[in-house]
């Protein structure tokens, strides 16, 4: 786990090199390295997890010297590769995942990246060929973006990082501005600047002077949602059962490989609750168990720490509860902001989690994130459904889609959300309905507000979403609500935000749910559970190790109290000035809770 920057074929400043690197600090905090060959530039900041001897630090050459690696991330199966190699005659040095994939690749080559199992980023420069090839894996965990001017490449694990090299241009991409106002995040491959994108998800480059030459994708989520939509296999509740238990408890266990003490972020929901009950079954490590605190939920049913005390308790872990208060949201604001790298809404709650990971000198980091787009657990996998087939169905009596409009119009006024008046309009599309339910501000919305609307192409906009959703007519539309989730608010948020709030604080942060083995395992039973709610089958799954009161329990959301801490927070233009996302708080203190 790290954070890497590589220059191909620019004339950098070196300076301005390690000025950039430096800035990857706190993703790397343990150790730091830079590899140089005329206009090529290699640097990594370390965060060990794997074999923690300086043998395994970046950059790292392979044992014929031909090859140069900078890498982000942890490779679960790494031990089974190594063996792999070992029988094949390769000489290992290190007990390192980064050795494995940079001798994988000498062996293998690109089609390597298909063996690896986990979440990563990275870079190899061929020092004979004079070329790199970087891949990303499957969901996107791990980030790697590429910055690009008219003499070569750079390609980094932050967008800022990009940006002190002083070599690409801060002209701002302004279709991602309307991404942000309307979703509250940034839609991948687009980043807040023109000349920089994210590598896609899934995808591996080739990179000769200073231009990519060519561009693959070596893994399509999307087929294993339509896989699972034309399954019509007939499977009974038991075997279902079994094999979400058996699956789930495999992808948790992999996850477990670590040289470093292991924690888990605890909330009184079910899915870190699960990850807990099978990490307490599975190893003899001591756990340590965070929950997050605020003092405006203190003694209410929002006050996760109450349950969350009682399930460290159950499963023998070690819990610690980090109180947080309004007083230290707003001091810790402006450090929220530099971390955050692009605009978003979400990631506070994490940020605070990952601190108090680091106050605890913990590294590895367990969360439940990916549970709900997997289970279906949010309440629209039903609501969704439910309106497109009543306008399917009313839109055939004139009079009465005539009269449900203007109902809908008038609504629209009283709860003063234009969504509203729209849900006629797109519910014949479920991505469109998808795209209303998660919408922040509406195209009128930022018009009113006059945020460049003559300049975004709202089209462009939503050609990025329909792009990325393969043509493909669901039968069963849950299935595609969970596929969209995935695709987008799971990736472009939820993993983001994670991302970088824990890398900020140097812990590494790893979610079981959110795995390629585990979806492909479970595809075969999605038709069977999916016209369950409130993750029905997960909780009959574990039964046997998961709290009475979760089980039955009706679900709640993750909430925190900034739209309260933020709504008479005057911003200090001497502390906050570059990293205000068009005025962050009149985001969040307006929109915060609509998400």
């Amino acid at each position: 786990m790290c954070g890497f920057i590589a220059s191909l074929g620019l004339d950098l400043n070196q300076n301005d090199f390690k000025n950039a690197l430096n800035h990857l600090s706190r993703r790397g905090p343990d150790s730091e390295g830079i590899w140089s060959e005329n206009k090529i530039f290699l640097g990594s900041r370390r965060l060990a997890i794997f074999d923690l001897n300086d043998r395994s630090n970046q950059p790292m050459q392979s044992l014929c010297s031909r090859y140069i690696l900078v890498f982000n991330g942890s490779i679960y199966n790494y031990k089974s590769l190594r063996k792999h190699l070992i029988d094949n005659d390769v000489k290992l040095k290190t007990y390192s995942d980064t050795e494995v994939i940079l001798e994988l690749f000498a062996l293998e080559g690109p089609q390597m990246v298909s063996k690896l199992k986990g979440m990563f980023a990275f870079v190899i420069w061929d020092c004979k060929k004079k070329e790199a090839f970087a891949a990303r894996d499957p969901y996107g965990i791990k980030p790697l973006f590429i910055g690009t001017n008219s003499e070569g490449i750079i390609l980094a694990s932050q967008v800022k990082t990009l940006l002190l090299t002083k070599q690409i241009s801060t002209e701002r991409d302004i279709n991602s501005q309307f991404s942000f106002w309307n979703l509250g995040y940034i839609i991948e491959p687009r980043t807040w600047f023109k000349n920089i994108k994210a590598l896609k998800s899934g995808y591996y480059v080739r990179i000769k002077d200073g231009k990519i030459i060519s561009e693959m994708q070596w893994y399509d989520l999307n087929k294993n949602w339509i896989s699972a939509d034309k399954n019509k296999q007939k499977i009974s509740k038991k075997e279902c059962n079994k094999i979400i238990k058996n699956s789930l408890t495999s992808s948790v266990k992999k996850h477990l490989v670590s040289d470093v003490p292991i924690g888990i972020f605890l909330s009184s929901g079910v899915d870190s609750t699960l990850i807990a009950g099978i990490v307490s079954s599975n190893t003899k490590k001591k756990i340590i168990a965070i929950t997050v605190s605020f003092e405006n939920f203190e003694g209410s049913e929002n006050d996760e720490s109450i349950k969350a005390k009682k399930i460290a308790q159950k499963y023998g872990m070690e819990h610690h509860i980090y109180r947080v208060t309004q007083k230290d949201f707003q001091n810790d604001l402006p450090e929220i902001l530099e971390a955050m790298d692009q605009p978003t809404i979400d990631g506070v709650n994490v940020w605070y989690a990952s601190k108090a990971a680091a106050k605890l000198k913990l590294k590895v980091v367990f969360s439940g994130v990916g549970g709900d787009e997997l289970f279906f657990g949010y309440n629209h996998f039903n609501s969704i459904p439910i309106v497109h087939n009543f306008f399917q169905f009313i839109r055939k009596i004139p009079v009465l889609f005539f009269l449900i409009n203007i109902l809908l119009k008038l609504f629209a006024v009283l709860k003063k959300d234009n969504r509203w008046k729209y849900i006629s309009k797109f519910s014949n599309s479920i991505i469109d309905l998808w795209l209303l339910k998660r919408t922040i501000l509406t195209p009128i919305d930022i018009d009113e507000k006059k945020i460049q609307s003559n300049k975004i192409s709202t089209n462009i906009f939503y050609k990025d979403i329909y792009d990325s959703i393969k043509g493909h007519k669901f039968y069963n539309l849950k299935l595609q609500i969970a596929q969209i989730e995935s695709i987008y608010y799971m990736r472009n948020q939820l993993l983001r935000d994670s991302d970088w709030a824990s890398m900020y604080h140097g812990v590494e942060l790893r979610t079981p749910f959110v795995d390629t083995e585990l979806l492909e395992n479970l595809k075969d039973v999605m038709n069977c559970y999916s016209s369950l709610n409130n993750k029905h089958s997960l909780k009959s799954s574990f039964k046997s190790i998961l709290p009475k009161d979760l089980i039955s329990g009706k679900k709640m959301g993750f909430q925190t109290p900034i739209k309260e801490w933020t709504k008479n927070y005057k911003r200090n233009k001497n502390r906050i000035q570059n990293n205000d996302w068009l005025n962050y708080m009149e985001v969040v203190s307006n929109l915060y809770n609509k998400t």
